[in-house]
């Protein structure tokens, strides 16, 4: 036994046996030693002796494990060590395999300790590791995709993963579909193109398809038709062409019909060619049956536009033309002309041919236009200005700006002769008749043939428009039959209503 029992039996034996004092009992019986380097715990406790009512006072004593070195008076003390701010003390309770102190779990939650891992026990969001206390426990934060933080599975602020929605342009993925373009590359969603190598945004397969990227060819997936290069999307792929498909594609121009593949198209169907059409007629894009001002030799015509069961009787041997004349224009005439057409069977010599245009109000000639070289059947000589432009194989004579007179108040006209023969060949007089003129080496001359144009068939300047013959190339020798006015400009070409 250490020295410290005796003394502490000698203490009791001093006090005094009977006291009403009981601040000296109190400070007498609350003795409490402590030792550097180990925890001793002295406990007093006062009762009544059941014999004479006095209080009496036990001790009991836990024997030190060194010798008493610094004695202090205190209550009950629990001491691990000496400190000076309890940092160290706090520290080494959070590492002591109990839940003491504040803490929410064994060694952590609370003020002091470290957070604690999903599972453990907790009170506030700051005692787990994840922040999140729930019931009591600590567990994941649920994922929400309007909580304006990047938690769950997640992938940038509020979007990505299995359960919120993709993310934009520029935002952190993990696959493609975390991304609302359907691109996901280096971690970052990008937007899609169409020469990526991969199917993403609108695209029905690789780089092609939907509203930004060319159609897909054969065999490639497809939503729609237009997905397609065939324009047949069928079970979900692209078909190849085929002229009973019930579509336009490959190189028809209609509907299954048309082009090199495909049987020609009926009439009022859409064409680019004549062999487009069974009929061997395309005009302006439609397949139209051969009609009698077409310009063109078909149906049951004999010749360019007459003969057969539906058309006018051919003109023997009519040979060249006056076709078409432009001669007033909206603003200045910088783009007037005279169309001669070839209408005979065979070529003709131009080189004692000439045109003379005449002046009404005086009936006198104005200029003469001397033709040279020669002119095949059905082709086109045209007379206008140095910088009108005339397709081949038509042929051109230039002739000076504004040289065709407007007629107006007076008429004017235009006389085509052979020179050699010294006669008219065809004639036109426009915005009045002309009955009689003198012209050099031919004699007197009318420049009406038939009936002369009404009053109304004129090129007016208001508008844009020519004066020709319909159908194309007729002359019949009556001029108020033969002749039309046209919003169609057709220099070179066949006339059109």
């Amino acid at each position: 036994m250490s020295k410290l029992a005796p003394r502490l039996g000698v203490l009791v034996l001093l006090l005094p046996a009977c006291t009403d004092d009981s601040s000296a009992l109190t400070a007498a019986t609350t003795a409490v030693l402590t030792t550097v380097g180990a925890t001793q715990t002295t406990t007093s406790t006062t009762t009544g002796d059941p014999t004479t009512g006095e209080p009496t006072t036990a001790v009991t004593t836990d024997e030190p494990t060194t010798d008493v070195g610094t004695t202090t008076t205190s209550s009950t003390t629990d001491v691990s060590t000496d400190t000076t701010d309890g940092t160290t003390a706090a520290a080494e309770s959070c590492k002591d395999g109990l839940q003491n102190g504040d803490e929410t779990d064994i060694d952590c939650g609370g003020a002091a300790c470290p957070a604690c891992p999903d599972g453990d026990a907790c009170v506030l969001d700051d005692d787990c590791a994840g922040h999140s206390c729930i019931d009591g426990s600590c567990g994941p934060v649920p994922a929400t995709c309007d909580d304006e933080l990047q938690n769950g599975d997640e992938t940038d602020l509020d979007c990505g993963g299995p359960d919120c929605p993709a993310c934009g342009e520029s935002q952190a993925c993990a696959v493609d579909l975390d991304c609302a373009t359907q691109t996901c590359i280096d971690g970052i969603c990008q937007a899609p193109t169409c020469s990526d190598d991969l199917t993403n945004g609108d695209e029905t397969d690789v780089d092609c398809g939907g509203p930004e990227c060319d159609p897909c060819g054969a065999a490639l997936d497809c939503l729609i038709a237009t997905d397609c290069q065939s324009g047949v999307c069928l079970d979900g792929q692209c078909a190849i062409p085929l002229c009973n498909d019930g579509a336009k594609n490959g190189d028809e121009t209609d509907l299954d019909c048309g082009g090199k593949s495909c049987s020609p198209c009926a009439d009022g169907l859409a064409c680019k060619l004549d062999a487009d059409c069974l009929k061997k007629d395309c005009e302006a894009g439609i397949c139209v049956g051969p009609t009698c001002n077409d310009g063109v030799k078909n149906g049951g015509e004999t010749g360019i536009d007459c003969g057969g069961p539906d058309c006018g009787p051919c003109m023997a041997g009519v040979g060249l033309v006056i076709n078409e004349v432009d001669y007033d224009q909206p603003g200045s005439d910088n783009a007037e002309f005279i169309e001669i057409l070839n209408t005979s069977g065979a070529p003709i010599d131009l080189g004692n041919h000439a045109v003379v245009l005449v002046n009404g109000a005086t009936n006198t000639t104005y200029a003469t236009i001397n033709l040279a070289g020669s002119i095949n059947p059905g082709q086109y000589l045209v007379l206008a200005n140095a910088n009108f432009a005339v397709p081949a194989p038509a042929l051109k004579v230039t002739i000076s700006n504004g040289i065709i007179q407007n007629g107006g108040s007076d008429p004017d006209g235009i006389a085509l002769i052979d020179k050699t023969a010294k006669k008219l060949v065809d004639a036109l007089s426009y915005d009045g008749p002309i009955t009689a003129v003198n012209i050099a080496g031919i004699g007197v001359v009318s420049l009406v043939e038939g009936m002369a144009l009404p009053a109304s068939v004129i090129d007016d300047a208001a508008g844009a428009g020519s004066l020709v013959r319909l159908p194309n190339g007729k002359d019949s020798n009556n001029a108020a039959s033969d002749w039309k006015f046209t919003k169609n400009i057709t220099p070179a070409a066949a006339n059109l209503p």
